[in-house]
């Protein structure tokens, strides 16, 4: 019960600090030490309007640029061409990675190889139950 009553305690106190941080000095120093901090950072911008260049100037060649496919009402992005059938648009700007597609492994040669049936595993030796029932009866005669 007492470590329940410590943490609503503290909990209360980083709620009143946060509220507060302007009037409390040490608060609103080390706020204003973050900002400048986070200012002093040179973030690269991308412009959604611009295509990607190479080192030439001109835009990337088709196999390299990002490519919107509307595919019977999906979407599709791509670095290749555009499938038959689809109409490409131009992408609007955001980050897109391509990804290789997922090739399904091949199935199993035959049904034969591989991990066994369970009901090959659990069979009784020597013939079906009954077939076991019957021997045991004639043994019995």
């Amino acid at each position: 019960m007492r470590g329940v009553l410590l943490i609503v305690i503290v909990a209360a106190l980083g709620v009143v600090g946060w509220q507060k941080r302007e009037e409390i000095p040490f608060l609103r120093d080390a706020t204003r030490q973050v900002e400048r901090q986070v200012r002093s950072v040179d973030l690269p911008t991308l412009r959604s309007d611009e295509a990607p260049r190479t080192s030439a100037g001109g835009a990337q060649p088709g196999s390299g640029a990002v490519r919107r496919c509307v595919v019977n009402g999906q979407v599709l992005y791509t670095n290749d061409a555009c499938p038959t059938g689809s109409t490409e648009q131009k992408v609007k700007g955001g980050t897109v990675s391509v990804m290789p597609a997922f090739k399904a492994p091949a199935p199993a040669a035959s049904s034969g190889s591989g991990i066994p049936h369970a009901r090959d595993l659990l069979a009784p030796k020597g013939g079906t139950l009954k077939e076991q029932a019957q021997e045991r009866a004639m043994e019995g005669l």
